[in-house]
């Protein structure tokens, strides 16, 4: 079985930037991507729950997997949108079977 390197981006944000967000994926060349609700959690804040908030509050999980230069691409433009918004990405190394895909 052939398995290729790619990077795993895992970028938390709020429901009303998720829009934006999404943009600058497909701006840096993200072929696709997955967005999930976050139900539940802890960080600085303390301890939340989805039914915490207002509507505008909710948090979305995008994942991505995505070559390295694209990565660099994604992060550079996230490290600026985050300094007004928050928001938190992870990258992680992995193996992916069709490595064409991303």
């Amino acid at each position: 079985m052939q398995l290729t390197e790619r990077k795993k981006l895992e970028i938390i944000v709020e429901a009303p930037v998720l829009r934006r967000v999404e943009g600058f994926l497909a701006q840096a060349g993200v072929r696709g991507w997955t967005v999930l609700p976050s139900l539940a959690g802890t960080g600085d804040s303390g301890e939340w729950r989805s039914g915490d908030f207002t509507p505008g509050q909710e948090k979305r999980l995008i994942y991505a997997l995505v070559t390295e230069e694209v990565a660099d691409k994604v992060l550079a433009r996230l490290a600026d949108f985050f300094s007004d918004y928050p928001g938190v990405v992870a990258v992680s190394d992995v193996q992916v079977m069709r490595g064409e895909k991303f």
